[in-house]
């Protein structure tokens, strides 16, 4: 039967293909000429070729593609049909449309095949067949009309210099020939611009002369002069060109600033500024006179109030960009040489103190740019444009944290970090629609623990729809740590209503591609659906941050009331360690079996041994922290975000299955162990695999945890053994069991559990500022950990080990020490949160931005009075939130482990 499923598969490719093919004869054999709806349209040209790719017949795709008539590359031209032949007028092949009724009533697309698609798909076949004169003229065909798409470039480079290898390190193997071949194609591409009296320059062939020459730095291993000083000199010529035209001329080089610093060998450990390699300070010196040449603020006072021609605007906006280039030169040199071992971060500074402008040399440059730029980004009305002198604002930004960031006094690393705030809000407060400017700000108030301003900047970036799964990674993780677990839960239920809502409506648009004849419209939405959304990795982070702050959600938050309403664990949603936890455990066991709900995490964690066996799609935008040069904010791994997320599904589901065995488990009667049910020992076997795939992942998945979050996760599994022990001994009816081998098998895991409980007491004591590791640990360790200790209570109570018998149980003793080392444990974060709400030893909040101010060497003056204002009271205002939010989770869970101590 297997054998028959097998070969009716293999037919289904050629079936597939003889029907496409079939559908396009009858469509190209129409009896009425006049008819052009019914020619073949490109989606069925892509139908009938996807069948044949599918079988790996990527020849006949490329006899296939040659054939197809389509519409001109460039209206008015007849190159429609790239063999000239059966077609020599293309345009003869575009649609006749008279009105609506002709695209309402035909089925499917009238589209033809674009010449440009065309063209592309041929190259990329041509290549993976080794056909590369071939494709190096469709290519260079391309080129001609696109002389700026950078990935036809690249393609020509693949077929006429690299040869197909794709690799482009030391391992590339040149073309001489088409290496030269590609250089004069370039330069004629440049020359026929230059002719044709082009306004603007075209930055690709511009760049490709770069990109060949790095073609053969990266071969060179032991980096030849000649190699790295043609590398320099094409490098400066491509910034010198666009460093006044484009914004973008840094992103453009950045690749090949590496490669350049790579090339330069540093030698041997470097302990002053004098001997760098020669072409590592010829480009530093390069970018230190352009800038130095195209600095502004000294002319502003004279100009600021005169109005400004047109053509002395374009020469301003141009001197202002390459101001920015070159200081964005130096500071990617400098990141680079930073990330040499043999080049510490103190040189680094040194460095930059000598060769880039001073950070008030730097806001005075774009203060003068206010002046004489004014009115590109109107808060009201108008087109929602950015200031070209915001790129300044965040090279401060980045100077100010790299500097910050080899600080040794705490002080003044929050002074330097407050001052940059300040600053980036009132760049906000000039260019309001510039969402950089605010991931800039959102960045340092997380280095600031200042949640509330960096949620505020968040929600004023108006991220929605896709962008919930392509940007939420910007403020999660602050939300964590500052105690905002109410809006954690609310982003990640934004982010699952989105993929929720984007399954169904694939299925609905696709059917109805289906149903309309765009079959290839709704392959692609089915593959998007398939590879890119469902196994998305932001996803599946949201499930976990939900389930792990359930139990911690804020009712004023979630209803907008002002009321002030005392916190209570497990308040509307998650376990709290009470008798209701058994009803919202089966009703999150029947959640769980939707793939957009929370609770399938518990599914997804229970089938995962080791991080490799999840598959997930990282669909986060990193491009939009473009602007970090010389410093980096850290973001989780795509590892780290799958390993925090299974490890929350492997402790959620061990909570569920806890509660679950607890709430069947028998009571003892007449002084002997209850025997076990098939339905107890079903439960307490789910839980004890369950517990021992969770300990797999830990220990085989290579999961690297803090001694806190393993202390505490070990004492969890202890928990979760003893419930097992105790509510089905050996599992084993016939084997001999009794009430005593219960009781000493539960002691022996809680006192395990308890010495774990002390460990990570320990590890707190060690931390004296660390408010932030707190407010983690809460969701993290601490509630599961308190809910499988009040879990574990009911069940010893049930067995008649109660409170009040600490002294004459043994269970009972155990259960009672446990509690109170980690109500102990609960003390002790509540006074490292106690400290952590203080800012700047409780100074006022003037001396504070006095400092702030001094350590940025700026006058007060130089930055808006309500700026900083609103960036300390934002930081101090989330630190006293966080507290506000955080205490009295725990003060309740301490609250509730005093009752061992007066049970004595």
């Amino acid at each position: 039967m297997c054998q028959k499923m097998k070969q009716k598969i293999a037919l289904l490719p050629r079936l597939a293909e003889s029907l496409s093919f079939r559908m396009i004869q009858n469509k190209q054999q129409q009896p009425d000429q006049h008819q052009q709806q019914y020619a073949p349209s490109e989606n069925d040209w892509d139908v009938y070729l996807e069948t044949l790719l599918a079988q790996g017949k990527k020849e006949e795709a490329l006899d296939a593609l040659r054939e197809i008539p389509c519409s001109p590359l460039v209206m008015g031209t007849e190159n429609g049909n790239n063999n000239n032949n059966n077609n020599s007028d293309a345009t003869s092949v575009l649609p006749q449309i008279d009105d609506e009724f002709t695209i309402e009533n035909h089925v499917g697309s009238i589209l033809p095949y674009t010449q440009r698609r065309k063209l592309e798909r041929m190259a990329k076949l041509a290549l993976e067949l080794g056909k590369y004169d071939e494709a190096e003229g469709w290519y260079k065909e391309l080129l001609v009309v696109f002389p700026d798409q950078w990935t036809y470039w690249l393609g020509l480079v693949d077929s006429c210099v690299v040869m197909g290898s794709g690799a482009t390190g030391a391992t590339a193997t040149i073309n001489e020939e088409g290496w030269a071949r590609c250089q004069s194609f370039a330069n004629e591409i440049i020359k026929a611009n230059e002719e044709s009296g082009q306004h603007h320059p075209l930055r690709g062939p511009h760049l490709l002369l770069i990109e060949l020459v790095a073609l053969r730095a990266r071969r060179q291993s032991d980096g030849k002069e000649e190699v790295v000083a043609s590398l320099l000199k094409a490098i400066c010529d491509y910034g010198n060109k666009f460093g006044p035209l484009a914004s973008c001329c840094f992103a453009d080089i950045r690749p090949y600033l590496g490669l350049l610093v790579r090339s330069s060998s540093m030698g041997e450990e470097r302990l002053t500024l004098n001997d760098f390699p020669e072409y590592i300070a010829r480009v530093i010196q390069w970018a230190s006179e352009l800038w130095k040449n195209n600095s502004q603020s000294s002319t502003s006072d004279e100009q600021s109030g005169l109005e400004t021609a047109r053509e002395e605007f374009r020469e301003r906006r141009k001197k202002l960009r390459t101001y920015i280039f070159a200081v964005q030169v130096i500071y990617g040199v400098t990141a680079e040489l930073n990330s040499a071992s043999a080049f510490a971060s103190t040189l680094a500074m040194d460095m930059m103190q000598k060769h880039t402008p001073s950070i008030p040399q730097m806001v005075s440059e774009w203060k003068t740019s206010l002046s004489f730029l004014p009115g590109l980004a109107p808060k009201d009305g108008g087109q929602k444009e950015v200031l070209p002198g915001d790129e300044i604002v965040l090279l401060v930004s980045q100077h100010v944290q790299f500097q910050a960031s080899i600080e040794s006094s705490a002080s003044f690393t929050t002074s330097l970090l407050l001052g940059a705030a300040a600053l980036l809000e009132d760049a906000i407060d000039h260019s309001p629609y510039n969402p950089h400017l605010k991931i800039a700000a959102i960045g340092i108030y997380s280095q600031l623990n200042g949640a509330d301003r960096a949620l505020e900047l968040f929600e004023a970036m108006g991220v929605k729809q896709i962008q919930l799964d392509s940007c939420s990674y910007l403020i999660f993780p602050l939300l964590l740590r500052g105690g905002h677990y109410t809006q954690a839960v609310q982003l990640s239920s934004a982010v699952l209503r989105l993929h929720g809502s984007s399954s169904k409506d694939v299925k609905e648009y696709a059917s109805r591609a289906f149903q309309n004849g765009y079959l290839f419209k709704a392959k692609e939405m089915v593959t998007f659906q398939r590879e890119r959304m469902s196994p998305s990795l932001q996803l599946l982070y949201s499930k976990g941050l939900v389930m792990d702050c359930a139990a911690l959600l804020y009712v004023t938050d979630l209803t907008g009331s002002k009321q002030k309403v005392v916190a209570s664990l497990g308040a509307e949603k998650g376990l709290r360690g009470s008798e209701e936890d058994v009803s919202r455990a089966e009703q999150l066991v029947l959640d769980a079996n939707m793939h957009f709900n929370a609770p399938s995490i518990l599914h997804a964690a229970s089938n995962v041994t080791a991080v490799g066996d999840v598959i997930s799609s990282d669909n986060r935008d990193m491009t939009v922290n473009y602007f970090e040069i010389l410093y980096r904010n850290r973001h989780l791994s795509q590892s780290e975000m799958v390993t925090e997320s299974i490890l929350r599904g492997h402790l959620q589901g061990l909570l569920v299955r806890a509660v679950i065995a607890t709430g069947g488990a028998k009571a003892p009667k007449k002084g002997k162990a209850p025997k076990p049910t098939d339905e107890t020992t079903a439960r307490c076997q789910s839980l004890l695999g369950s517990l021992t795939k969770a300990k797999q992942f830990v220990s085989g998945g290579g999961v690297e945890m803090s001694e806190l979050n393993e202390s505490l996760w070990r004492a969890s599994c202890g928990l979760c053994e003893s419930i097992v022990a105790v509510a089905n001994g050996g599992g084993d009816k016939t084997a001999s069991d009794s009430l005593a081998y219960r009781e000493s098998a539960a002691v022996s895991f809680v006192e395990s559990a308890r010495s774990n409980v002390v460990t990570a007491k320990e590890s707190v004591a060690q931390c004296i500022n660390a408010g932030d590791l707190v407010c983690k640990a809460l969701p993290d360790r601490l509630v599961s950990l308190f809910v499988l200790l009040e879990t574990t209570a009911r069940l010893f109570a049930l067995f008649g080990w109660t409170k009040r018998k600490r002294t004459t149980k043994a269970a009972s003793g155990a259960l009672a020490d446990l509690a109170l080392s980690f109500r102990d444990l609960l003390s002790a974060m509540l006074q490292i949160t106690s400290q952590f709400q203080a800012l700047e030893g409780g100074a006022t909040c003037e001396s504070i931005a006095k400092d702030a101010c001094a350590a940025l060497q700026l006058p007060q003056s130089e930055i808006s009075a309500d700026a900083i204002q609103r960036a300390i009271q934002g930081v101090a205002s989330s630190r006293n939130s966080t507290k506000d939010r955080v205490d009295p989770f725990l003060v309740q869970m301490r609250e509730t482990l005093d009752s061992y101590v007066d049970a004595e």
